[in-house]
């Protein structure tokens, strides 16, 4: 069953529904390190929201998504960092080029849109592996 969602929460919901969707892919073994990285992100996002909104059901959704998190850590600390990080991306980037090869071919429908839009969650998910801090030492 979908994790309902407050409507404070409204920018995480992308984030929750491809994990939602990642739960279900039993074929491709990196959808549950996919979906527990859009968990976390979707809550690295949303604690701020929280912060600002003073409803008990902002807190509550949070407090779910932080148990799914937990319940998969001791699984997905199997993968550094850079690790989590690659496997994502390349998930990512197949999606959006699945989508990619169907526009180009001009075979492009509703469906393919929708796959452009999962890839966009997918690539802004990535942001949590950034550092700022990278900008800084850059030459």
């Amino acid at each position: 069953m979908p994790l309902s969602i407050p409507p404070e929460l409204k920018p995480i919901t992308p984030f929750v529904r491809r994990a939602e969707e990642l739960d279900k892919d039993a074929g491709r073994p990196e959808s549950r390190l996919v979906a527990y990285y859009c968990r976390q992100y979707a809550v690295h996002q949303g604690i701020p929201l929280a912060n600002h909104h003073g409803n008990p059901t902002v807190k509550v959704a949070l407090g779910h998504l932080l148990e799914q998190l937990e319940g998969e850590k001791q699984a997905m600390d199997q993968f550094t960092r850079p690790e989590a990080e690659y496997l994502c991306r390349q998930f990512a980037y197949q999606i959006f080029d699945k989508a990619d090869a169907e526009d180009r071919a001009g075979t492009a429908t509703k469906t393919t849109a929708k796959t452009f839009y999962t890839a966009a969650s997918f690539l802004q998910m990535l942001e949590q592996f950034y550092d700022a801090s990278d900008d800084e030492t850059a030459p």
